[in-house]
């Protein structure tokens, strides 16, 4: 019998020593008080105390002063309620330090009374600290932070939150519901909708910016991002977020984007000024030799001079409509590793022998766009990239089948999300220095000797207006790259159908010309005139109806589509009502919205560019009146 006790003592000794071991191994300031606040027992002491000091003396005597009556108040409703009472206080991390606690005080009841008390003071110093700087953060952001669930579309948001929304500060929860309906732009519904969703398969929300409407009216920007909190089952639970009024920064931005408009526009006009004047003066100097020439032969170098200035002046005007997506381009569908196969010859040449050229096309999509556009966009990126290796490098085309997706979008504005066919031109050039690209497709910006300033912009433009992306990659000394992004379109090359040359003879066709510009209508009544056209001419569109009343009906209208009063589009709508067989062909150097969208020509019309050759107008007229497919034919000095 007492051999049992013995070893029933041996195993309860062994137990304490265990739970000692324990106690003393916890982080956390484990003690035993009496009701009173004495301390009994501690299973460690802080650093640079004594635990003789310790045990016996009251607990809230280890506080300071503006603690001790939480601490205080907190044992004695414990003692009361035979409850756990929690608090947050201050007390020493070390013999000279201060730190920061949660403790927690637990009853002991033995024969129904509260004989002891046991407290835990964990240490979260560090946690505090950490929560003060992401405060200064969130405040020197003037964040408002909010939290949403998934499964009920509750949330909560703090006091700067619901002063950013408008709310009522009696309000302490957040309906998702109620914030899309009642506060939400009805134009970004969708754009919040739609991040919201994404939150599922990104584990994150935004950021994005979006615009509310406060019950006073008044409509502010927000910039709002959050991160996925997820469940036990790896599902999105709820959202951890903030929101920023960001009004007065998009103000700021959009003058600041304003005034670097004017810093281009700024440039834009004084690089068309200088050109346009050298342009001029060559012009208007061989015009006075020609005036003073005493024989034929010494007007017609004269006359080829003034030719080929004004051909440099058409082409300035085409590449300035370019920049400013005005150009009216017939879109087709395009393979792109053919255009850059058949273009491969002309690189070659211009590019001189120093330099390899290497093709990577691996793009199995199709594009719509201006084939002699983005003829142009490659060619100028070529060109380019060999004037960035003058000492020998490498060329790469390239071409890829990608897709773009929101998070991309949503960083580079006016991109759409989907599949596209990437276009890249890489060098092993010099490179461009970081404080030159961001103005590299503004026009007459240039960081080459000799350069115009304007081929990059023409790029830009072009790429633009056929719903493409253009971006550029460079380290100086290393090389840069140019990638065009077009959407892709589900449609086939259709192979372009072989054309007559236009002759010189007529049928006897009359044409009714509608020109408010007296040296152009008098060059197209000459042209039509001498190659046997009837022509019957009108300077507005009133006039035009007015004329037609009393005369036969005519083959073709040749109208500009921008005319004082009636735009020619609407004269001819009214024509082809009166006259089922009309055939009409529209001429303008400028178009805006009238017969394009976006500068894409109508499905169906026939447009021919100004400025343009006799023999480019008898070509459009016969394309017209023989039905030819095409819609447009090119104007003289066309990209």
């Amino acid at each position: 019998m007492g051999g049992d006790r013995r070893a029933r003592i041996a195993e309860l000794e062994a137990e304490v020593r265990v739970l000692h071991t324990m106690l003393q191994s916890a982080p956390d300031l484990i003690s035993r008080a009496s009701v009173d606040g004495k301390f009994l027992y501690l299973n460690h002491v802080t650093p640079g105390f004594r635990m003789e000091d310790v045990v016996g003396a009251p607990a809230v005597s280890f506080l300071p002063e503006a603690h001790r009556e939480t601490a205080s108040a907190a044992m004695q409703r414990t003692t009361e309620t035979r409850t756990v009472q929690q608090f947050a206080t201050v007390a020493p991390v070390s013999a000279d330090r201060m730190g920061h606690y949660l403790t927690r005080v637990s009853p002991i009841i033995e024969d129904g009374e509260v004989t002891s008390l046991v407290i835990v003071a964990t240490d979260v110093t560090t946690l505090e600290e950490q929560r003060l700087l992401l405060q200064v953060a969130i405040d020197a952001g003037e964040l408002g932070i909010w939290t949403y669930n998934l499964q009920d579309g509750s949330g909560t948001w703090d006091a700067r939150t619901r002063a950013i929304m408008g709310y009522p500060e009696t309000a302490q929860t957040l309906r998702f519901g109620e914030l899309l309906s009642d506060y939400v732009h009805p134009d970004d519904r969708e754009l919040v909708a739609k991040a919201l969703d994404r939150v599922q398969t990104t584990g994150r929300y935004g950021p994005l910016q979006h615009r509310i409407v406060r019950s006073r009216g008044d409509v502010r920007w927000l910039s709002v991002s959050g991160l996925a909190v997820r469940d036990h089952e790896g599902q999105v639970a709820s959202i951890v977020g903030s929101t920023q009024d960001v009004t007065e920064r998009r103000l700021l931005e959009e003058r600041l984007i304003e005034a670097q408009k004017l810093e281009s526009i700024g440039r834009l006009a004084g690089g068309v000024a200088h050109d346009f004047n050298n342009m001029l003066t060559a012009i208007l100097g061989n015009l006075e030799f020609a005036e003073e020439a005493s024989s034929v032969e010494e007007i017609r170098p004269l006359l080829d001079a003034i030719r080929v200035t004004a051909e440099r002046s058409a082409a300035l005007t085409a590449q300035l409509l370019a920049f400013a997506r005005r150009q009216v381009i017939d879109p087709k569908v395009i393979d792109p590793n053919a255009l850059i196969q058949r273009l491969d010859k002309v690189f070659q040449r211009a590019i001189g022998e120093h330099i390899r050229v290497l093709l990577s096309l691996s793009a199995r999509g199709r594009v719509r766009a201006g084939e002699s556009q983005l003829e142009q966009v490659v060619m100028n990126l070529v060109t380019n990239a060999r004037d960035a290796m003058a000492a020998g490098g490498v060329l790469t085309l390239e071409t890829l089948d990608v897709t773009l997706d929101q998070t991309y979008a949503d960083s580079h504005p006016g991109v759409e999300p989907g599949p596209y066919v990437l276009l890249a031109v890489s060098d092993t050039g010099r490179g461009i220095p970081a404080d030159a690209v961001p103005h590299l497709f503004e026009p007459f910006f240039t960081t080459r000797a000799g350069g115009t300033g304007l081929g990059l912009a023409t790029c830009y433009g072009i790429v633009k207006q056929s719903g493409g992306h253009l971006s550029v990659y460079s380290e100086v000394g290393r090389g840069t790259t140019f990638k065009v992004y077009l959407p892709t379109v589900d449609a086939e090359v259709v192979p372009e159908s072989e054309r007559a040359p236009a002759t010189s003879a007529s049928h006897g066709e009359r044409v009714l010309l509608v020109e408010d510009e007296a040296p152009v209508r008098s060059i197209v009544e000459r042209t039509l005139l001498k190659h046997a056209y009837h022509v019957t001419s009108a300077t507005t569109a009133e006039e035009a109806l007015r004329l037609v009343e009393n005369e036969s009906p005519f083959d073709l209208l040749v109208s500009d589509v921008v005319l004082p009063g009636m735009g020619g589009r609407v004269l001819s709508e009214r024509l082809t009502l009166r006259m089922p067989g009309l055939r009409v062909l529209f001429i303008s150097g400028y178009t805006e919205n009238a017969i394009v969208n976006g500068g894409v020509l109508d499905a169906g019309l026939h447009f021919l560019q100004k400025p343009f050759l006799p023999s480019e107008l008898l070509q459009a007229v016969q394309d017209v009146l023989q039905g030819s497919p095409e819609s447009r034919r090119r104007g003289w000095g066309d990209p």
